[in-house]
């Protein structure tokens, strides 16, 4: 079966700097793949490429049977690839539901936003309680929250997350990694960037590990959460 999203031999370069060397993946459709690794390992300079952030020196990115590898980050949103950076990105002068509607400004098909809206706030209610705040004005989890919701608000194929725990208490990390494994039920292709390797492992189908800009493993994420060396590495075994 082809797969959703399928990279092949993506070498991506900052300036002398291999950050991606041959890297190959695939999202075979609606689930979740995770992608593990140490700081600097080259996670985030995955989803950069992916959602045309950063250029590829070589190699190949489809989604859905297109290639993405030349196109503008504007228009591989509107193909179905939604990418929730580190940090957020969330409009802090703007309201909660300014935030959220935004996030259909790119859309082809404005279709019933109400319906979409509704949605979201089912996913995330702190952010129906507080959709007339501005988003300068809420906690970290909720931005994070906002700045998922606002993704789902484009209706994307793929959702691609990065770092979606960093710097949360442990109960809004609870709340963000319940939310995910349901927006994969719903019919969601989810690629989990995550620091946390034994949560993403937890919830994800497949799994990657980058080392130095390489996939050095591939497989169930179960399995990997029981092999030695990624729990010696990445999950604090001893």
């Amino acid at each position: 079966m082809t797969a959703l999203l399928a990279v092949r031999d993506l070498d991506v370069r900052y300036g002398q700097i291999q950050a991606l060397r041959d890297v190959s993946l695939d999202v075979p459709g609606p689930g979740i793949v995770a992608i593990i690794g140490a700081n600097g390992s080259g996670k985030s300079t995955l989803l950069r490429a992916i959602s045309g952030i950063v250029p590829a020196r070589a190699g190949e990115i489809d989604f859905a049977g297109r290639s993405l590898r030349r196109l503008p980050p504007h228009r591989i949103a509107r193909a179905g690839v939604v990418h929730v950076p580190e940090g957020r990105g969330i409009l802090a002068r703007m309201t909660v539901l300014e935030n959220l509607e935004l996030g259909a400004f790119a859309r082809r098909d404005r279709g019933d936003l109400t319906a979409d809206l509704a949605r979201v706030y089912a996913h995330f209610p702190r952010l129906a309680e507080r959709r007339r705040q501005l988003g300068g004005s809420l906690s970290g989890g909720e931005q994070q929250m906002l700045a998922i919701g606002r993704a789902l608000m484009a209706r994307p194929r793929l959702l691609m997350l990065d770092e979606p725990s960093l710097g949360l208490a442990p109960l809004l990390v609870r709340e963000i990694f319940d939310v995910i494994p349901r927006l994969a039920a719903d019919g969601l292709a989810v690629l989990l960037v995550e620091q946390n390797a034994r949560m993403a492992l937890a919830c994800a189908a497949e799994g990657y590990v980058l080392q130095t800009g390489r996939v050095v493993l591939h497989g169930r994420a179960a399995d990997l959460a029981a092999n030695p060396a990624v729990q010696h590495a990445y999950l604090g075994a001893t």
